[in-house]
């Protein structure tokens, strides 16, 4: 074991090092989907959670009780899907009803409750409040995996049921579901980008933060390794226990996604593979407002990385937060209605067109009988009411038509509960210039090396010379990772590819020295020549031709100039840039002729 272990290592840092000479230069292609709150609300009763976990070929099936028919609910399966471009499908029956197919397009996903990044690792969602009963309930999951249409892996990493129950018995709980799936990365783990993405968060308001109140956290991790360190802060402090195998881990590591289920406060826990659900008790943390942030390693010795090779690794090479569950008792409350408004988003908004208006509402407490007004106006007058029933989810859109003149206008959403717990934050307003059609235009600036000021020079890093051959099994390791690349066990491509590139040593010849990566930040410029406000669009970013990031801009007001720092990892020299606003086209621009902007750049 020790051997190899050693072997392990050596063979790595050689790998690591093949891939740090070849001068290949790409960035990100899909970083994951941010965690956003799915249901939140206020029950008598509490937020159950069942699942079947560890990886495994299909079918699976996860058996539970429920109290009582739930309120809402939601199943979520995890399956790994061995690349982004395989396809396939998935299967779901719930009490043995009629089985339910959810096809998985990879790269080309687009259902709104398939939740996959990375190289096809899938969290995928499905409604099932009305499938589930009071008494024993059980899932069945299968795949296409081995099917002949199929070409995906097909192997689940489990199944998860959260439901939220009504009980007479049990106090006030109030309650907040994310799901999402981001790719926290290290380089080399992003296809053929050495790119990083070593942390995410989300934020939960309207916490009831009194001493009375004790509060839960449930967070859902795929793609988890033992022996890799990763980290949950709530509110800035660490969650779960430091390890104690020194042997195994630098002093003051935590390891969460360690393939072990409900381990990570003490607890002895169960073994999984891949898939790792931790609850930790943060109610001497809780505050009104609640960020919980992941994080995939830390650069504990202070060298710039976080090193995921070697005896003590500082954290993995890639891992999903997938779901994240916040619940709060309390003992003395008593359920109601807790509306609220986020800043109402207006879209098409141009002289003598009618513009929408839309709203997402929130229900922070119990959901009422009946339905609810939502009132929208403009310069404080009201210029339609929507009447809607509640959703179950407590999170709903709601949006109304509307023709603006030519001015700035304050527009303003406001929603009528009724008997509400709290009706300070019923309402919202944002303010915009209504004019002539938007009109983008991109400028590309010069790029700015970290650490160095923009517009001085810095030598490059030389490497080692990088062997002809190596450059070539260094493609070809990026691709077997993207081929190969297992769910959790990031060893064992790794372990494959290592082979190849040693196998083909002693046929490398050195054709000369390659410059290494580094991390930049390229300023573009974008300008809004219309007269109107523009709002939220998306910058996408090329890089020698190949699409290397997508940023999400909120918009533009009319007249006004924007600037994006957009990061990149790639090596110095000239590279060619190519940006795009709005490439898919889902604003009206006046002139889509100047959207874009290519040219060469030298990068210091």
């Amino acid at each position: 074991m020790n051997i190899f272990k050693h072997i392990r290592t050596w063979l790595c840092a050689f790998i690591a090092l093949v891939l740090m000479t070849a001068p290949v230069s790409a960035i990100y292609d899909f970083e994951g989907i941010p965690l956003q709150t799915a249901a939140q609300g206020e029950v008598r009763g509490e937020v159950l959670t069942f699942g079947t976990y560890g990886l495994t070929a299909p079918p699976i099936k996860c058996t539970f009780s429920l109290p009582s028919k739930p309120v809402w609910a939601r199943i979520y399966t995890g399956v790994w899907g061995g690349t982004e471009r395989y396809t396939g499908w998935e299967e779901l029956s719930v009490n043995n009803g009629v089985p339910v197919r959810r096809d998985l397009f990879g790269k080309d996903d687009r259902h709104e409750e398939t939740f996959v990044s990375g190289y096809g690792v899938y969290w995928v969602a499905h409604d099932c409040t009305d499938q589930l009963r009071g008494g024993t309930n059980t899932i069945t999951l299968t795949t296409s995996r081995g099917q002949a249409e199929s070409r995906i892996d097909g192997r689940s990493y489990g199944i998860f049921v959260v439901a939220v129950v009504e009980d007479d018995g049990k106090p006030v709980t109030r309650y907040w579901i994310a799901e999402g799936n981001e790719d926290l990365h290290g380089e080399g783990w992003s296809g053929t980008n050495p790119t990083r993405h070593d942390t995410c968060e989300i934020t939960l308001e309207k916490a009831p933060a009194t001493g009375q109140a004790t509060a839960d956290l449930t967070a859902v991790l795929l793609a988890s390794t033992k022996g890799q360190p990763d980290y949950i802060l709530f509110n800035g402090e660490d969650l779960g226990s430091p390890v104690t195998d020194l042997s195994l881990y630098p002093e003051g590591a935590r390891d969460i996604g360690n393939e072990h289920i409900g381990d990570a406060t003490g607890s002895a826990g169960t073994d999984s593979r891949y898939i790792d659900v931790e609850t930790f008790d943060v109610g001497r943390l809780l505050k009104e407002t609640n960020t919980i942030v992941f994080e995939r390693g830390r650069d504990l010795d202070g060298d710039g990385e976080i090193t995921t090779i070697g005896s003590q690794p500082e954290g993995e090479d890639y891992i999903h937060p997938c779901s994240v569950i916040l619940t709060v008792q309390r003992p003395d409350a008593s359920p109601a209605p807790d509306f609220a408004v986020d800043t109402p988003v207006v879209a098409g908004a141009y002289a003598g067109e009618e513009a929408t208006i839309q709203a997402t509402v929130r229900n922070y407490g119990a959901r009422p009988d009946g339905t609810i007004g939502v009132v929208f106006s403009v310069d404080g007058v009201a210029v339609g009411t929507v009447e809607v029933e509640p959703a179950r989810s407590g999170v709903q859109q709601v949006e109304t038509g509307v023709t603006l003149a030519e001015g700035r206008h304050t527009v303003s959403v406001r929603v009528d509960g009724g008997g509400e717990a709290d009706p300070t934050d019923n309402e919202a307003s944002t303010d915009l210039t209504v004019g002539t059609i938007p009109d983008l235009s991109v400028a590309i600036g010069a790029p700015v090396r970290s650490g160095v000021a923009a517009g001085a020079q810095a030598a490059p890093t030389q490497q080692s010379p990088a062997p002809l051959l190596a450059q070539f099994a260094g493609l070809c390791l990026a691709a077997l990772l993207a081929a190969l690349r297992p769910p959790g066990g990031k060893t064992a491509a790794v372990l494959v590819a290592g082979v190849v590139i040693v196998g083909l040593s002693p046929l490398m010849v050195p054709p000369g020295a390659a410059a290494g990566f580094s991390d930049y930040t390229i300023p573009v410029t974008i300008t809004n020549g219309g007269g109107s406000d523009v709002g939220a669009f998306d910058l996408t970013i090329y890089l020698d031709g190949d699409k290397a990031a997508v940023k999400h801009v909120d918009g533009i007001g009319a007249g006004a100039t924007a600037t994006i720092e957009v990061p990149l990892y790639t090596t110095p020299g000239k590279h060619r840039l190519k940006v795009v606003a709005d490439e898919g086209g889902a604003i009206k621009d006046a002139n889509r002729g100047n959207n874009a902007a290519e040219g060469d750049h030298v990068f210091p």
